[in-house]
């Protein structure tokens, strides 16, 4: 399992006896991390070789001058039955060598080894 984090939130409510009562709610979430610096040559590397069970990924595929690259290289982060989460638009930047249009960008995921479970465009 994934370390995860637990985070606090308080919480005030009037009480019936003293004017005030306070209680804590927490929820557990992942370790989260963000890297600056070039993605393919910081992630597909084997050291990187399913070391997550999870990837978000926020407007970003279409920033891929290589797709295909891009989509490897999430395939080589994750742990098997890992989860890919991706939103945002496909506006291929003009350095992109392939723009492909959202069902041939789709064929390639799933060509890749992905099961997708929604797609929404």
């Amino acid at each position: 399992l994934e370390k995860m984090k637990r985070i606090y939130k308080q919480q005030q409510s009037q009480g019936r006896e003293n004017g005030q009562s306070h209680s804590k709610q927490s929820v557990q979430v992942p370790n989260l991390y963000y890297t600056v610096g070039d993605f393919v040559t910081t992630y597909a590397s084997s050291a990187k070789h399913g070391m997550y069970g999870s990837v978000a990924t926020c407007f970003f595929i279409d920033t891929a001058t290589n797709i295909y690259e891009y989509i490897s290289t999430i395939r080589n982060m994750l742990r098997n039955n890992g989860v890919w989460i991706n939103l945002g638009p496909v506006q291929w930047h003009r350095n992109a060598q392939l723009q492909p249009s959202t069902n041939e960008l789709r064929d390639i995921i799933e060509l890749a080894g992905f099961r997708v479970l929604h797609w929404e465009v």
